[in-house]
């Protein structure tokens, strides 16, 4: 009897149902959703289940973590090359394995292969690491989807390949041609050699392909597993599928964007088009034709460059001291508020306007009769008085004594 360590491993046996199950062993105290999984189809399956210390456990799976799951089963079935090569679609793909001895790196090629959508993986009876615990640790389960076949000498295998139409292509680090200018998209086996020594010597010698993959590092050779990936995900990419039925690849959304426009008799406008100049507009050109953009230049001036005055401030009340400019309106609220601070009734002012008034809010002088207001004499006061006079009453300058003398 084998076991099957580990939860993810226990879950993709049970699916498979490839296996026997005598029993499944739970550590006590622990529960969670995917062993609550497990639990359910092993009672759905009718599998014992016993539940055991966590010490128990740790000493049946010796090194390998268990998760607080074992399934002891039946050994891995393995079958015969021409069993394998009967139940293989065309164009077939095989992985050959000559001297794989660590069983982690059987694992992860096992993975790899079920992942790629490998028919197959062929081991040799010697020089090779078994279908363990670890093995089905490493392969993540996907021991339980790959069929393997078990063979008594490589080289003698290869030759039936050979004569079921079979290219045979070697990974090693002597080959003479790249891993990507093999035609993949045939009915292919590939060889992976051991670690350390590679493929031996009458094994390479029956390859009708030496390729190498390229190492532009300080190391040396890569991992046989990353050879394994490398190999099988080159051929996925060669054929554009894989005989999987299980998850093909999905066909390809086409990358050009195909824009449909407005149809010839569509009445919809573009917006993106100029508008037409309408005749006799100033935009038009001389000649009746439209006058096109022009980019202005650093030193050019556009048309709306120049300022417009919309409103004129006043002047600021005693002398620039901070307050808010105020045109001086006798109508408005301002206007108003600052008469009854100074003790003057509401109403026009006495005497005219002011003379710091905006000519927008002082009176229209009178006309001489031609239509011109009469020109002040020269060096005439503000107030209209005579030079030299002294201010009347009811004067600007009167005022302003007035206020100082307050102060």
């Amino acid at each position: 009897m084998d076991l099957i360590c580990g939860i993810n491993p226990v879950l993709e046996a049970l699916n498979a149902e490839s296996r026997h199950f005598d029993r499944l062993l739970i550590a006590k105290g622990v529960r969670n959703r995917r062993i609550d999984e497990a639990i359910t189809k092993a009672g759905r399956k009718g599998i014992a289940l016993r539940f055991e210390s966590r010490e128990t456990l740790d000493r049946m799976a010796g090194s390998i973590p268990h998760q607080g799951l074992i399934a002891v089963v039946s050994a891995k079935p393995v079958m015969a090359l021409e069993a394998l090569l009967d139940r293989i679609h065309e164009p077939g793909l095989l992985v050959v394995l000559d001297g794989v001895e660590d069983p982690r790196n059987l694992g992860a090629i096992v993975r790899t292969s079920e992942a790629a959508g490998a028919d197959g993986v062929v081991l040799p009876e010697r020089h090779s690491a078994g279908l363990s615990e670890t093995v089905s640790r490493a392969s993540a389960g996907g021991l339980e989807h790959v069929s393997v076949a078990r063979i008594g000498n490589v080289a003698q295998a290869l030759e039936t390949l050979k004569a079921r139409g079979y290219w045979v292509v070697g990974f090693d680090a002597a080959g003479t041609e790249r891993w990507d200018t093999v035609d993949y998209k045939r009915s292919v086996a590939l060889v992976l050699g051991g670690e350390g020594r590679g493929i031996r010597r009458l094994v390479r010698e029956r390859c009708d392909h030496l390729a190498s993959i390229p190492l532009f590092g300080h190391v040396a050779s890569l991992n046989v597993s990353v050879a394994a990936a490398v190999a099988l995900y080159e051929v996925v990419r060669q054929r554009g599928s894989v005989p999987s039925h299980v998850r093909p690849i999905p066909s390809r959304a086409s990358a050009v964007r195909h824009v449909v426009g407005p149809r010839d008799g569509d009445d919809e406008r573009d917006p993106g088009q100029v508008h037409p100049v309408p005749a006799g507009s100033e935009w038009e050109a001389e000649d009746g034709s439209e006058e096109p953009l022009r980019v202005l230049g650093d030193h050019d001036e556009a048309a709306w460059a120049v300022p417009t005055v919309v409103k004129t401030v006043g002047h600021l009340r005693h002398g620039g001291s901070g307050h808010v400019a105020h045109t001086g309106a006798s109508g408005t609220r301002q206007g108003r508020g600052r008469r009854r601070r100074h003790g003057r009734p509401p109403g026009p002012r006495p005497g005219g306007p002011r003379p710091d008034a905006p000519p927008a809010q002082a009176q229209a002088p009178r006309s001489d009769g031609a239509g011109q207001p009469p020109a002040p004499a020269e060096g005439a006061p503000p107030g209209g008085g005579q030079p030299g006079q002294p201010a009347s009453p009811g004067s600007p300058g009167h005022r302003r004594r007035r206020r100082r003398r307050r102060r």
